[in-house]
């Protein structure tokens, strides 16, 4: 993609999130572009990334977008084994949840990048994290709608007219209402765990687990082994 037409699908995007006209998204963006090449200057050196506890809201962003995009993802297999559809309407609508999960994938990854980058995390730490081998691609992922995004999670008023739907969606999940619904988020975890967690074998498996989500994702673990185990020959 040229830099033209990512800056006329930047400005597009922005129209979309804030239904202005295409010159002011444009020079919005153009705006900000400058301010943040100028910030930039004045900035501290990058530093490597942190040994700290990871923050809270960034945790309550991945399981928020892992719910929504296993979502879409059981929607999909259900469209593929399940119904009868004629074969234009099985791909028309598997795409669709297949890139619906896409896009809360790369809204996911942009979002943390974004965060990342406000932290003064030395570039070429954030390329390997994301196992790419240009900043070109690493900005690719920080859309408008990214950068809304974390305004919203952090508590950052939204530099547009109006917040945007993912600011306020970022804005839910740092406070756990709205579009989050963390017991939904609990559920997805311990069956996560009890799917994927190699317990019996290792019995420490879930030790990492919150006490009450712990002793769901064994119970789940030992229904889930009658599905998994082999057949017994005796």
């Amino acid at each position: 993609m040229t830099r033209r037409q990512a800056e006329k699908n930047a400005t597009r995007a922005r129209q979309e999130t804030t239904g202005q006209p295409y010159q002011a998204a444009l020079k919005d963006l153009r705006d900000e572009r400058l301010a943040h090449r100028e910030g930039a200057i004045s900035q501290p050196p990058w530093a490597p990334a942190g040994d700290g506890p990871v923050p809270s809201e960034l945790s309550g962003l991945v399981r928020f977008h892992a719910d929504v995009i296993c979502r879409y993802l059981n929607d999909a297999i259900h469209r593929a084994r399940y119904t009868s559809l004629p074969f234009y309407e099985w791909q028309r609508m598997t795409l669709y949840h297949l890139t619906d999960a896409l896009e809360h994938l790369n809204l996911l990854i942009g979002t943390v990048t974004a965060y990342l980058q406000e932290q003064r995390v030395a570039p070429g730490q954030i390329r390997s994290h994301l196992q790419v081998s240009s900043d070109n691609a690493v900005q690719a992922f920080i859309t408008p709608s990214a950068v809304a995004h974390l305004a919203g999670l952090t508590g950052k008023t939204s530099t547009e007219g109006r917040p945007s739907v993912w600011h306020n969606v970022g804005a839910s999940i740092a406070d756990g209402t709205g579009w989050a619904c963390p017991e939904r988020e609990d559920a997805l975890e311990a069956a996560l765990a009890a799917l994927y967690g190699n317990h019996p074998d290792d019995e420490q498996a879930f030790d990492n687990l919150p006490a009450p989500l712990k002793e769901r994702a064994l119970a789940l673990n030992e229904l889930l082994r009658t599905f998994t185990d082999p057949p017994s020959t005796t």
